[in-house]
């Protein structure tokens, strides 16, 4: 079976280029694409991730578990797909200094949505914290980002998908921060922009459900606690 090439990107397609411009990467002189994610994006991988690339490029990246890190690497190396994200959808090779939202989902929002999603499912955040009270009720979305124009872009994209947000620069390494905070903004985002790993979706369900996610609980410990009724 050929790879397909799209004469418009769709979602999902869409969806992995966030994903690539996350926690990914494209190597500056042979054609191997490379993601990393932590030990629990396990599950995201392989019933997400790699599904994707199956699906649309016929092609199974190898999943290899990083020995001396609590990490795992997908592991891509074909010339026609790399071939498609550089020359039909317009990512950049090598160091992501300069990367960007890619034109032509920058300037359609049905695309920009699942590319959002794919940015926050790898390079995002979802964290709870206590305020004023004594459990972790408080939700905030955080994307910790350095200085790049994707970086810059995501303030106006934010603004387009009509999100309430707030920006800091950390002046101790300049790292750029976006924080989407609050219950409203939560269940916007979730239904809005959505996410596909499970690493996010448990601590949403489990907020949803009791209203607070404990601190410091794995994926695992998580999906029990959602079999629960009380906490």
């Amino acid at each position: 079976m050929p790879i397909l090439y799209f004469m418009e990107i769709n979602n999902e397609v869409a969806e992995l280029c966030g994903v690539i411009l996350g926690d990914g990467h494209l190597h500056n002189t042979e054609n191997r694409i490379t993601i990393t994610g932590s030990i629990e994006d396990l599950d995201y991988y392989q019933n997400h991730i790699i599904p994707l690339f199956e699906k649309y490029f016929n092609i199974i990246p190898k999943l290899i578990k990083d020995k001396n890190k609590n990490s795992y690497r997908l592991v891509l190396q074909n010339k026609r797909v790399f071939n498609f994200f550089i020359n039909e959808v317009g990512l950049i090779r090598g160091r992501k200094i300069s990367i960007y939202i890619p034109r032509l989902i920058f300037e359609d929002i049905t695309l920009l949505k699942p590319f959002i999603k794919g940015l926050f499912d790898t390079d995002g955040s979802l964290k709870f914290s206590k305020q004023k009270k004594e459990i972790n009720y408080y939700p905030r979305i955080r994307f910790s980002l350095y200085r790049t124009p994707l970086s810059l872009e995501l303030s106006y994209v934010f603004q387009k998908l009509d999100f309430n947000f707030g920006f800091c620069v950390d002046k101790r390494n300049g790292v750029l921060c976006y924080d989407i905070s609050g219950s409203k903004n939560l269940d916007k985002w979730m239904n809005v922009v959505g996410s596909s790993n499970n690493v996010h979706i448990t601590k949403y369900l489990i907020w949803k459900k009791f209203g607070y996610v404990p601190p410091k609980i794995s994926l695992d410990q998580r999906q029990k606690l959602l079999k629960k009724k009380i906490l």
